[in-house]
């Protein structure tokens, strides 16, 4: 996945900002929801072509970013 793919598809946020919020302190879900505004819409059955929340597709951008760190 590229940084400037959608991750959240309801709040337009890419893989790129998570990591971004990432490197300025984020360490959990909620720290990312409060710094991106992602998964917080709840619209994800209409949006995400998963048809699923973003939390976990979130979740694998945040390991995925530590395991490379």
């Amino acid at each position: 996945m590229e940084n400037h793919e959608l991750v959240c598809y309801c709040d337009n946020v890419t893989k790129g900002q998570i990591i971004e919020a990432m490197e300025k302190g984020a360490k959990t879900l909620s720290d990312i929801r409060k710094m991106t505004g992602a998964c917080t819409s709840c619209k994800c059955e209409e949006n995400n072509p998963k048809k699923r929340c973003c939390s976990q597709d979130i979740a694998e951008v945040m390991t995925e970013y530590l395991k490379n760190k």
